[in-house]
């Protein structure tokens, strides 16, 4: 034992060694690059005043972030945060930049008015004319000699598409907003990553977009005719299985047998994987022409599994993904469900400095490892081994946003604790794995970035009792508590009042259901402040009340005691989003991605709420959280008993930070 910890101690006095030297001459490259070539945050402060049109003089501006990582791998990105104060005024701006062009830009006006260099009382049309006449002047982009033109001749609040040479341009209105979207498409094939969009929100800019630079295309060819890809996923599916995980550590099942019906829907897009390993060539900007063809089932199988989604290239007619859909909506009659007896999904770039660094890391944390996982037990003690890489990970993930950062806040760990559950109970294997990523994302990003205290409980240490004796221990102990829970929920009926609940890893009898009004009385000392359930219907009931009873109804008011300005409960009504669907914006990203991109800028971008469920989707929609099928509704379509359909809520205060 001393001969190893000896070992231990030389090793780490070399990797620390190793590391400052690392870290010094990183600190000089990253502090020239921002000097001598990155231009970013005089970038921003040139856009805000001669293109955007704000009045600069009136404002107090403070950088509050400037950082570089890869964009989908590939590109490097610098991310800009202002804030902009005044009196009675408050502007956040968010700016991202990729290769060194604006790749995204956002304007938060938190509700107040921002303050123009000119008064502007002209339509949503003539501000977005003129912000490309400008935005044209500053970027010389070739492209918006094409672009520009499409608004000339269009009434103003008018919805409508057209299409010039390769862009297909779409206006919506709505009441105090209005949006435009040029499109890329080909041959009648959108590629919707391909774009340049702008919003503009009561009278002023909400979000820029353009990714018109950054994407290639790589094939426009469709050789395979929709008839031919229904053939090919047909066959495809022909041998196909799943394997569904039963919770608690009990076996999985695997299921082989199943009758399709027919084909509940068919698209086109161009587009590619998120990531070099996952993409096409192995690289994400070059896009491809590709068929999305869903399969429905007679009835549920086991997994909730109610179809398969099958991905194929266009061009090729290769088979690139098949994935059971899981029907998390209401179920159908009870003679349509069938007996339940019987991706990787990588985090995004960090930062590039880290990569070096993790061979070392590797070798001595592998040379001292123990048994123990981190995160097994709240009160498992962690080995010598644990605390070490706890610590390497720590240093290894902070030596970016020490070089990068110009402000970012930490709270200390015995203040702000958030534990982690997920339920394995009746979901695929693909589900079970992304959902399991996910909370070891939320777990990591939040102990890391944010300070806190986590616990990752996912799997069977999701129990009722853990779930609400910790609950009521951890308002105990710490002064703030988040919560997060991936899993199955509905509702129930107690003596003719409807109830919400939500289920453990152990099984759905009733006492395996975690209702509303048995969490109420745990969290009496109303310290939960920041509540995530991904489960179906626990955001139907708000907001909220006590029964007769005195039961608490509705889980938002359970956790929340009531959700005031200093809560933010986050759940579904209807259906939940499963992690392994892929989004209708992007055909080759699933909501996994893109919940633990929303971790990423809660934590290590020190985002808001609000901006950071923006910046999410615009990493992978080129879109506002508020445009996304996640906030105006989603569903899954069996053309014989209906849609399970859901909307994503976000109660209380999305203008707030989580740490």
């Amino acid at each position: 034992m001393i001969r190893l910890d000896k070992k231990l101690f030389i090793c780490s006095f070399f990797l620390c060694v190793l590391l400052a030297t690392f870290t010094i001459n990183t600190s000089l490259v990253c502090n020239a690059t921002t000097q001598e070539e990155s231009t970013a945050p005089e970038k921003t402060l040139t856009l805000l005043e001669n293109v955007v049109g704000l009045n600069m003089e009136a404002y107090n501006t403070t950088l509050d972030l400037n950082t570089q990582d890869l964009y989908y791998e590939s590109l490097p990105q610098e991310s800009i945060k202002y804030t902009l104060n005044s009196d009675n005024n408050n502007v956040s701006v968010i700016c991202n930049f990729v290769n060194n062009k604006l790749r995204s830009m956002s304007v938060n006006a938190h509700d107040s008015s921002p303050l123009a260099a000119q008064s502007v009382n002209n339509t949503a049309l003539d501000m977005a004319k003129d912000f490309l006449d400008k935005y044209y002047a500053y970027s010389s982009a070739s492209y918006y000699d094409t672009l520009r033109p499409m608004l000339d001749d269009l009434e103003a609040d008018k919805n409508l598409t057209k299409t010039s040479e390769n862009m297909k341009l779409e206006v919506m209105t709505a009441t105090n907003c209005t949006s435009f979207r040029w499109t890329y498409t080909a041959n009648g094939i959108e590629a919707p990553l391909k774009c340049v969009a702008l919003q503009f929100e009561n009278g002023f800019l909400k979000y820029f977009v353009d990714t018109w630079h950054i994407y290639n295309i790589g094939s426009t060819d469709l050789n395979i005719s929709e008839d031919e890809a229904i053939s090919i996923a047909m066959k495809a599916v022909e041998n196909y299985s799943w394997d569904v995980s039963m919770g608690s550590d009990n076996p999985s099942v695997t299921v082989t047998d199943f009758t399709i019906v027919g084909v509940s829907e068919t698209t086109t897009t161009i587009g590619n994987y998120v990531t070099q390993n996952e993409s096409r060539g192995g690289d994400p900007l070059t896009l491809y022409p590709g068929w999305t063809i869903k399969l429905y089932f007679d009835k549920l199988y086991s997994g909730q599994v109610y179809g398969l989604d099958i991905g194929i290239w266009a061009d090729t007619g290769e088979v690139h993904d098949i994935t059971p859909m899981m029907w998390t909506g209401d179920y159908p009659a009870d003679e349509n469900i069938a007996d339940t007896s019987d991706t990787d999904l990588n985090q995004a770039s960090m930062a590039w400095i880290a990569l070096p660094l993790t061979v070392v890391i590797g070798a001595i944390i592998g040379y001292a490892k123990r048994k123990n996982a981190p995160h097994d037990s709240r009160k498992a003690p962690k080995s010598r081994s644990l605390k070490l890489s706890a610590i390497l990970l720590c240093l290894m993930i902070s030596f970016p946003i020490v070089s990068l950062t110009a402000s970012t806040s930490t709270v200390k760990a015995d203040t702000y604790v958030m534990p982690i559950y997920g339920s394995t109970l009746n979901i695929t294997a693909q589900e079970e794995q992304q959902a399991d990523t996910i909370a070891g994302s939320f777990a990591s990003k939040f102990s890391t970035y944010a300070g806190y205290t986590t616990y990752d409980y996912f799997g069977s240490q999701t129990t009722k009792d853990d779930v609400l004796d910790n609950a009521e221990d951890f308002e105990d102990d710490y002064d703030h508590v988040a919560t997060f829970h991936y899993g199955h929920g509905g509702y129930v009926w107690v003596t003719g009042v409807k109830h919400w609940d939500y289920f453990d890893d152990e099984g759905y009898e009733d006492y395996r259901q975690i209702r509303d009004y048995m969490v109420y009385p745990k969290t009496d000392q109303n310290k939960h402040f920041f509540v995530i359930i991904w489960s179906c219907r626990q955001a139907d009931a708000y907001p909220g009340y006590t029964d007769a009873y005195g039961r608490a109804v509705g889980m938002a008011y359970a956790w929340h005691h009531g959700v005031d300005a200093n809560d933010c409960f986050i759940g579904f009504t209807g259906a939940s989003m499963p992690l392994t669907q892929v989004s209708e914006h992007h055909n080759w990203v699933t909501y996994g991605y893109w919940l633990n991109m929303f971790a990423y800028y809660l934590t290590i971008s020190h985002y808001t709420i609000e901006d950071a469920l923006d910046e999410a989707s615009q990493y992978y929609f080129n879109l506002n959280w508020e445009n996304t099928e996640l906030y105006t509704g989603f569903d899954a379509v069996w053309p014989d008993y209906g849609t399970g359909e859901g909307w994503m809520k976000v109660y209380g205060t999305d203008d707030m930070y989580v740490y």
